[in-house]
């Protein structure tokens, strides 16, 4: 989920030349009238928001309406900065980790703690990393380089260590989970509703990888490593590498976001959005600013691609069209993108501020969340926006 900025990929940003952001042009403007797909922006699985950027796909959408106002409903402090990404059980608990590596099980009603897990490791860092809620109820906490299983109320299951820093875990399926790390693993673990686990298989990409995995629960795992997108095929027992394209379009920092038509997005350093099909060749490049916000794409085939100039853009993925687009908001965006049902827009600024936009380009939600907004937000089936601040902050909106 996710999985942007190293020290390098802020030495990068100061060598990039942004659009100057004149007052004027820091009011959002509403982009001119478009047709939306119809139907849900999300597809349902099986917790409200089980794990980064909703599912394995990294569709960044629900099920359920978001909040149509900016009315703060609670607000916690943690013990250092919230940049891990939150999740949403399947009873409504919500899942956010603070950098000084503890995690919290929160009440929705009003973010009390139900339970803590001090995993004694600061994760530092500045990558937005969430946990995975299974089906089962386990949980399974990245910590710096293990994944570490909980049980519903907190209770440490298993350990499986691996030979990088570990992100965002992705399982369509609830039972095989797949894994990525910074030197550019991909492992499968293989989970079952007992409480044990299996390590199926791991393949190395050879390069460093600062974005989580995603999979179309069918055999194909997609991971960004360096500058590239690296495609691998799932063989049960064993896996390989099935192609890697390089668009040389500078470092990628996030991770990739796949189409339910097979297209796989890949974000940049660089001045365009790059889409692939299955079989690795080029489908379209779009125009837009370095981004450190990985791409959310809808059940309906919308991308929303966030970038440095403060702008969110709205990409068909069969045409590279873009649709629309929300902003700018004066800041960059590095927070990823989230969209409700009804393609209600949320995300985080560099301003310290979150915001929401209805489908037509109208501003809902503008808070002041008490620190710059790195965490990639998450939405609870009760109509919640959640999202961490680097300042420590977990603020609830709805």
């Amino acid at each position: 989920m996710a999985f942007r900025r190293t020290a390098l990929g802020l030495a990068l940003v100061g060598a990039v030349v942004l659009p100057s952001c004149t007052a004027e042009s820091a009011t959002p403007q509403a982009p001119a009238a478009v047709e939306f797909p119809r139907g849900s922006a999300g597809a349902a699985t099986w917790a409200p928001w089980p794990s980064a950027l909703h599912d394995a796909r990294h569709s960044g959408a629900a099920t359920t309406a978001g909040p149509t106002r900016g009315t703060i409903r609670w607000r916690r402090r943690l013990e250092g900065a919230v940049t891990p990404g939150p999740v949403v059980g399947a009873d409504g608990t919500i899942y956010v980790a603070s950098n000084g590596g503890v995690l919290h099980a929160l009440d929705p009603a009003d973010g009390h703690d139900r339970w803590t897990f001090d995993a004694k490791t600061s994760i530092g860092g500045d990558l937005s990393i969430s946990p995975l809620v299974l089906p089962s109820g386990t949980i399974l906490f990245p910590n710096a380089d293990e994944l570490i299983a909980l049980s519903a109320t907190g209770k440490p299951l298993w350990t499986q260590t691996f030979p990088g820093r570990v992100t965002s875990p992705a399982s369509a399926d609830g039972r095989r989970v797949y894994v990525g790390t910074g030197d550019g693993t991909v492992s499968a673990v293989d989970t079952s509703a007992a409480g044990d686990h299996r390590l199926a298989w791991s393949v190395d990409t050879g390069t460093a990888s600062y974005g989580s995995v995603v999979t179309d629960g069918r055999g194909r795992v997609y991971t960004t490593a360096d500058s590239s997108l690296v495609a691998i095929d799932d063989r049960g027992g064993s896996a390989g590498v099935a192609w890697r394209a390089d668009p040389h379009d500078d470092l990628t920092e996030v991770s990739a976001g796949l189409a339910p038509d097979g297209t796989v997005l890949l974000g940049t350093n660089g001045h365009d959005e790059w889409a692939y099909h299955p079989d690795g060749t080029p489908a379209w490049h779009a125009p837009r600013v370095i981004t450190y916000s990985s791409p959310a794409v809808t059940a309906t085939g919308l991308a929303y691609v966030a970038d440095h100039s403060g702008q969110v853009h709205v990409f068909d993925t069969g045409t590279g069209r873009e649709k629309t687009h929300y902003g700018p908001i004066g800041a960059q965006i590095w927070s990823s993108t989230v969209v409700d049902r009804d393609y209600r827009v949320y995300f985080g600024g560099q301003n310290g501020h979150a915001y929401g936009f209805d489908r037509a380009g109208a501003q809902l939600v503008d808070v002041d969340l008490g620190g710059k907004a790195d965490s990639y937000p998450a939405l609870t089936g009760g109509g919640l926006l959640v999202i961490g601040s680097r300042t420590g902050f977990v603020t609830a909106i709805g």
